[in-house]
């Protein structure tokens, strides 16, 4: 059986027209969204739980035990393997009449959160910045090797969702390094989403965030460190990590 397609049915929700893109000898996007007068191949990939994950996590509940699981925000190899997949399905469709290429990303199951913000770290390359003597930290943007990056001339954007029951939340993240950045940001594409649009350049302007826009080795904290430094006139740097941290523990009928 079939997978169900997250992003068709809130974009249906929505009242957007959406066609599926015929099965041919090459790996093509799943599907053509309207929005207005506005044409997006679109590819949805959906992450589910790691089987083995789940059952470790079975055996430790059936002891009554509490399950505790870590995941580290950061770009994820794993998931770089289905955003460089998807790019190539929205290339391999590029011959199909479209304004924007997405891809649609949706975690589901346990870590489902986790899953959501994993994804966005590994799209923008984001860590975290402190200032020396700051009350608090800032996120960085394109720090890290990031796939907005790579595939900054096949992927516009990206739609990264998550399913809790049955709720899903959704975000449309923009890529500034796309030649199609200030398009899609002024279309109606990004209606439907409200306030739940990220966008670096704007979040920049409101010195909400930092941005590496340079080609320093992204392996070389310290040169990376410096340029933030000098770039924004700030005292002394340093960057560091979040983690998702989840508990689970098995509740008896009769405790409810």
């Amino acid at each position: 059986m079939a997978a169900p397609s997250f992003a068709k049915q809130l974009l249906q929700h929505w009242g957007i027209a959406v066609s599926d893109i015929p099965t041919s000898v090459k790996e093509e996007s799943d599907f053509l969204a309207t929005f207005g007068t506005y044409k997006v191949l679109i590819e949805e990939k959906t992450k589910i739980d790691d089987p083995t994950r789940l059952l470790q996590r079975a055996a430790t509940l059936s002891k009554g035990e509490v399950h505790g699981a870590s995941t580290p925000l950061v770009r994820d190899n794993r998931l770089s393997g289905l955003v460089g997949k998807a790019a190539s399905q929205l290339l391999s469709s590029a011959d199909k009449d479209h304004d924007f290429r997405l891809i649609w990303f949706t975690g589901t199951g346990v870590d489902a959160e986790a899953k959501f913000h994993q994804f966005i770290a590994t799209i923008y390359g984001t860590t975290n910045i402190l200032e020396m003597n700051a009350s608090h930290y800032r996120r960085c943007y394109f720090f890290r090797n990031s796939d907005f990056h790579r595939y900054a001339q096949v992927i516009d954007g990206a739609v990264v969702a998550h399913v809790s029951g049955s709720s899903i939340s959704a975000k449309l993240c923009l890529n500034p390094l796309s030649p199609q950045f200030s398009a899609l940001k002024s279309s109606s594409v990004v209606v439907p989403f409200g306030t739940a649009v990220e966008d670096p350049v704007a979040q920049e302007q409101a010195k909400d965030v930092l941005v590496v826009d340079s080609d320093i080795d992204r392996n070389d904290e310290s040169a990376l460190l410096a340029f933030l430094q000098s770039k924004y006139g700030t005292l002394p740097l340093m960057k560091f990590d979040l983690g998702y941290l989840s508990a689970s523990v098995l509740v008896g009928e009769n405790e409810r």
